[in-house]
């Protein structure tokens, strides 16, 4: 029995291990959590591996050619692919030997450039790994790994500077390795400071020395040596012919490095920290030249051009020099050699220019030329003569552009923003303008001593002759951080939060022929702006491209804007100041600038230091510049204005450049513009008390169309024999007379032509011929219903007082209003268009600040319709106005 007990059990047993079977743990190893990355990381390194060993393959062979001198030229091309210029570096590299560099220079450039430089095999994975953490720590690129033999063999042998990073560094690597196997580290750094570009086209140390100090090597202090040393940095930007204060700033800090490093005595920094730049500043104020056996651009036409597209290459693709210089380049380029010609000829004439100053200092000048559409520039003209030191004003000066400027900060601004057409009214007054930290601001116009007062004008008139009131007016009117943010957002204008004032809108900023051209052929592309480029396409040696550009353009603002900025530029070149820019038949839309002496510094002397003459066709955009390139006491210009010289040269280079194109007189009209006739005295629409005279039409965007009726106009009652004088109240022989209502004149204002014969009279006349005041309104017909007037509510944003006034039959009579004025003795009448309503609105003054201090009394009548009779006047009620 116990063994069949113990049977079954086990049986039992059996089948529930069968039920129930005992699952195995499998190993991490074993699981697709593990398996999966494990497969991610194999497929990576095989990836890299593979990139790695493809652009170790790639590596250029190590050349011992390029690595002492140059091996090809690079040619530059214009527009129809004509050489122009072959850049040769080697003309401009003077080589030295080990043994002549003087070991202050050697520890200098070690010091600063690669510590380690005796240590490392070519790479530093010290200085790698330090920069790296260093880079993490900062947030930012602060410092590089690359040491003096990878910077070597990257400026002798990598051609592509487009190459994705990682593999020119890979090859840059390989090449240091290969040279470090092959020379000394004496030959590694002779090669180095042989071949390292030190800005202004040279080469080398030596050839730096010449440029920048007229000395051998041998006579160079450690100021000097310093300056050099912290250039290959950034060529460019530490440059001491233009940017002296950043080169200063960037020796001290090798000074620095040479005293920790034991190379010199505190003593010796001390002594040489505030070193001036002596013979650099001796080449830019002519008094000395360098003196090299060769310039790198021999056999250069067109060098202005010729050296931005250089500086594009740098700063837009990334090409170094040695690659601009040695690489065997082709550079294709937008310049039109017709037009680039003309221009360069326009600024060799002396009689396009003012005479010299006293100590015979030229006045200087510049010029850009662009193809609108596409932002092409056709030309480019950085001063009268070419020197491989000059500055090319064209783009590297910025000066304050005077009235050019409006059309940027100002109109094109206002008409984006709506609200806003040419038939805008602002009054030419003597305004005064709070500049917040205590002073007053009050502009006037270039012209106003000798031709007054403009008064009530429209934005076309303002545009037409450059008025300057008009303009600051209106800016303050659309906002100043309005007109700002569409000129540096919308027209790429280079402003700072310190321009953000409203005499922004008589250009106190600076800027550029460049930017100005680009700004303008803006207006000529319909709104839609064109970045300048002067490169095309470059070529490698073996035909490969290397860049080629893709025009870049965004539309910023409406098409209706810019037609109506050309529409209203086009009256400058027609009728304004920029007559003399005028081309035959062609469309020709222009902007004249001049900008004034500082009264601080030059006191009441007439002249000015810039003028502009900014212009375009639907072709081409062209800005000249014309100026001392510094401006003092002794070099300012004297009867030199935009539309003058400026305009003159600029006509001469844009008729060559339209030769030969099919007349475009005219420009196509977008949708959303209407013309609409209106009062040009307020910019609104006609009233019936509107002269004939000043009912005018004017193009406007159609959500910018006026809607209020104009209320600039009063009917005075003067006298019938001496319509100059009031009639008193009551008067038998009162007649009804218009004129403007405009408060906020001074007395001793004389007012334009055009509005002297509407001037209201201030004095009354009685029977007796004497004076009189008229203090309530007539006594009115008693048969007439006596209105009432509420307490008057009063806008000072818009100086309007609105009236209310008691029930009426509004189809038998109108209201009709006498004012009592401040500082006025007499009163005035207004039936206003909307006379029949229960509220009436008065505007107290249309054009100014605002309304004029004291005390308002109004009364009002009832006005019979068909017979015009008044009855009695309204109770009085009062307004006082504290400004």
């Amino acid at each position: 029995m116990a063994n069949n007990n113990d049977y079954h059990n086990r049986n039992a047993d059996q089948k529930n291990r069968r039920v129930h079977p005992v699952k195995k743990k499998k190993k991490f190893f074993n699981t697709p959590y593990f398996r999966i990355p494990l497969l991610i990381i194999i497929l990576l390194i095989v990836i890299l591996g593979i990139y790695l060993i493809v652009a170790v393959a790639k590596t250029p062979k190590l050349d011992v050619e390029l690595l002492t001198g140059q091996k090809q030229s690079s040619v530059v091309y214009d527009n129809e692919q004509n050489s122009i210029a072959q850049l040769h570096s080697s003309e401009n590299r003077l080589l030295v030997d080990y043994e002549d560099i003087p070991d202050t220079v050697k520890e200098t450039f070690i010091a600063v450039e690669d510590k380690r430089f005796y240590k490392h095999f070519g790479a530093d994975p010290i200085r790698i790994i330090k920069s790296a953490f260093n880079n993490l720590k900062a947030g930012e690129v602060v410092e590089g790994g690359s040491t003096i033999t990878i910077q070597l063999a990257k400026n002798a042998f990598i051609e592509d500077p487009t190459a994705q990073k990682l593999s020119r560094k890979i090859q840059e690597a390989v090449l240091a390795l290969q040279i470090e196997h092959v020379y000394t580290k004496n030959e590694i750094l002779t090669f180095y400071l042989n071949r390292i570009y030190l800005g202004e086209s040279s080469f080398g140390i030596r050839t730096a020395s010449l440029t920048y100090f007229n000395k051998e090597l041998k006579d160079l202090n450690p100021a000097e040596i310093a300056m050099l040393a912290g250039l290959p940095q950034a060529p460019s930007g530490y440059d001491p012919y233009f940017y002296p204060e950043k080169a200063k700033a960037r020796r001290t800090i090798v000074l620095g490095v040479m005293r920790d490093n034991g190379i010199i005595t505190q003593a010796d920094y001390d002594k040489y920290v505030d070193t001036p730049f002596t013979f650099v500043d001796q080449v830019k104020s002519k008094q000395k030249n360098v003196q090299m056996p060769e310039i790198a651009t021999r056999n250069k036409q067109h060098p202005y051009f010729v050296d931005y597209v250089i500086s594009e290459l740098q700063a837009k693709y990334g090409f170094t020099p040695e690659q601009i210089y040695s690489g065997g380049l082709k550079i294709y380029t937008t310049v039109n050699s017709k037009i680039q010609t003309k221009a360069e000829e326009a600024f060799a004439d002396s009689k396009n220019f003012p005479a010299n100053s006293k100590d015979g200092t030229s006045v200087q000048g510049a010029m850009t030329v662009l193809e609108p559409d596409s932002g092409a520039i056709a030309a480019m003209v950085g001063g009268r003569e070419y020197t491989p030191m000059g500055l090319n004003r064209a783009y590297q000066s910025k000066r304050q552009p005077g009235s050019t400027a409006k059309p940027l900060v100002v109109y094109a601004p206002a008409l984006e923003h709506g609200g806003y057409y040419p038939g805008t009214v602002f009054d030419d007054m003597p305004v005064k303008f709070n500049n917040g930290d205590g002073t007053v601001w009050a502009p006037t116009d270039y012209d106003t001593i000798t031709s007054g007062w403009r008064g009530l004008i429209t934005m076309r008139e303002a545009v037409e002759d450059s008025v300057n009131v008009y303009a600051v007016k209106l800016l303050s009117s659309l906002g100043v951080e309005n007109g700002w943010q569409f000129a540096k957002n919308n027209l790429g204008l280079s402003l700072t939060n310190n321009d953000k004032v409203l005499s922004m809108a008589l250009g106190t900023f600076d800027i550029s022929t460049l930017q100005m051209a680009s700004a303008y052929g803006t207006f000529a592309n319909n709104g839609v702006k064109a970045e300048p480029y002067s490169v095309i396409k470059v070529l490698g040696p073996d035909g490969k491209t290397l860049v080629e550009n893709t025009p870049s353009e965004k539309r910023v603002m409406k098409e209706t804007t810019a037609y109506l900025m050309n529409d209203l530029l086009r009256s400058v070149v027609t009728y304004g100041t920029g007559t003399k820019a005028r081309i035959g038949n062609w469309y020709i839309c222009g902007k004249t600038g001049t900008t004034s002496l500082d009264p601080a510094k030059f006191g009441n002397r007439s002249g000015n230091p810039d003028a502009w003459f900014a212009g375009y066709s639907p072709k081409y955009a062209g800005v000249v510049w014309m100026g001392y390139d510094q401006t003092d006491t002794s070099h300012y210009l004297y009867k030199v204005y935009g539309g003058s010289y400026p305009a003159s040269i600029w006509k001469q280079v844009m008729t060559v450049a339209h030769e030969g194109l099919a007349v475009q007189s005219s420009i196509s009209r977008p949708e959303g513009l209407t013309t609409v006739k209106f009062d040009s005295k307020s910019g609104l629409l006609p009233s019936s008390l509107t002269p004939s005279e000043f009912v005018k039409s004017e193009i406007c965007a159609a959500d910018s169309v006026p809607t209020k009726v104009s209320d600039v106009w009063v009917q005075v009652m003067v006298d019938a024999n001496n319509p100059n004088l009031l009639a008193p109240v009551g008067s038998m022989n009162a007649v009804s007379r218009i004129c403007l209502n405009v408060l906020d004149r001074p007395k001793d204002v004389t007012w334009p032509s055009d509005e002297a014969p509407y001037k209201a009279p201030d004095k009354y006349v009685n029977e007796s011929g004497s004076s009189t005041s008229g203090e309530t309104p007539p006594v009115g017909d008693s048969s007439i219903p006596q209105l009432s007037l509420s307490s008057p509510y009063y806008d000072g944003s818009s100086t309007v007082v609105q009236l209310p006034v008691s029930n009426y039959n509004t189809k038998k009579y109108t209201v009709k209003l006498y004012i009592k004025k401040p500082g006025q003795s007499y009163l005035e009448t207004y039936v206003p268009e909307d006379g029949n309503k229960r509220t009436i609105q008065y505007r107290l003054n249309l054009f100014g600040a605002g309304a004029v201090s004291g005390t308002y009394t109004f009364w009002g009548v009832l006005m019979d319709n068909d017979s015009f009779t008044e009855g009695p006047p309204s109770n009085p009620v009062t307004l006082e106005i504290s400004n």
